[in-house]
């Protein structure tokens, strides 16, 4: 079939007879208007096409009226390898039935006859595709689990390299600063809790979980309900292979304290530090309340736990240094009482 073209004379007045938001179907309409009124040569003369074209299009026209004029669909009419109605409606079946199995997990669990890119097509075909959720959406709802989480019972163990902060950088090397950031986060009123030291180690990292549990004891917080998350970092005991729990921090967290400490999966960052040198309770005026409906933690707290006192917020950060012993060992910080 020869392409239909237009050429700009001034004696041709068809295309204002028309108007569609299908440029296409004005343009065969008026071609076969001006094969009615002048014949099938001179349209073919006049459009820049074969003549079997206006023929084509007239005969449709003539046929099936103004919906002759619009294109055909190309697609065969027989498909041998098309999947039968009965095994796309037992795809529909069993999607239904089981909603979080995708195209491979159904032919996998029910030895499908089909590939993936048919189970897919036909998935999307009868609207049991979800749609993908975007970054923020994602994030809204983490923070509504986060929310409903009872105050000082879950929590974030995170380390920063001090490092690489410019403003930092002077201080440090002049006067001896720490180098690193221990940091634990409170999800459900997103408070932090930091201390510092000038080494990445385990003794650090258990120094730093014991002084916070200790004092979460003190304010009156059942250990035995919090749990302390971690990365797989080698000063959480992330990468070592033979665990002996009652020289590592896991042991010191479970065993002296009774509360729980887990791993992140491989490969899951941790969220545990919203940025370095951060302030322990954020002011109400901060950005980072939007989330939580312009609340501070402390009015957060008064909502959720009114029989915690706000000084419980009141963890000073210091120098992890500062709790070892001149014979290398650690000073008292609670860790020898145990729950009963």
């Amino acid at each position: 079939m020869s392409k239909i073209t237009t050429q700009a004379t001034s004696s041709r007045p068809y295309y204002a007879m028309i108007r569609a938001e299908n440029t296409h179907f004005a343009l065969r309409h008026n071609l076969v208007v001006h094969a009615l009124q002048h014949g099938i040569k001179a349209a073919a003369r006049h459009f820049g096409c074969a003549r079997n074209t206006v023929r084509q299009w007239l005969r449709r026209y003539q046929q099936h009226h103004l919906q002759g004029l619009h294109a055909h669909s190309r697609a065969p009419h027989n498909c041998p390898h098309k999947t039968s109605a009965a095994l796309e409606r037992k795809v529909v079946t069993l999607r239904k039935k089981t909603p979080g199995f995708g195209a491979r997990r159904l032919i996998a669990e029910f030895d499908l006859p089909l590939g993936h890119n048919a189970v897919n097509r036909i998935l999307r075909a009868h609207g049991l595709t979800r749609k993908t959720k975007r970054r923020h959406q994602k994030k809204r709802d983490l923070r509504a689990i986060k929310a409903a989480y009872q105050p000082f019972t879950r929590f974030r163990m995170d380390t920063k390299h001090l490092t690489d902060l410019p403003f930092y950088w002077t201080q440090m090397q002049a006067l001896g600063s720490p180098q690193y950031q221990y940091s634990l986060r409170e999800l459900s009123c997103s408070t932090q809790f930091l201390a510092y030291s000038n080494e990445l180690s385990k003794t650090y990292a258990t120094l730093a979980a014991d002084r916070f549990l200790a004092h979460l004891a003190r304010h009156g917080i059942d250990p035995r309900a919090i749990e302390i998350r971690t990365d797989l970092g080698t000063e959480f005991d992330g990468e070592t292979v033979h665990l002996q729990p009652r020289h590592l921090m896991s042991g010191q967290i479970e065993q002296q304290w009774q509360a729980r400490h887990e791993f992140n999966p491989p490969h899951c960052p941790n969220p545990a530090v919203a940025g370095p040198m951060s302030r322990p309770c954020t002011p109400p005026s901060s950005p980072d309340t939007r989330c939580r409906g312009w609340k501070s933690p402390v009015e957060l707290l008064a909502e959720k736990a009114p029989q915690l006192s706000p000084t419980i917020f009141l963890l000073h950060p210091l120098p992890l240094k500062l709790l070892l012993t001149p014979k290398g060992g650690t000073r008292c910080t609670g860790a020898s009482r145990k729950v009963r």
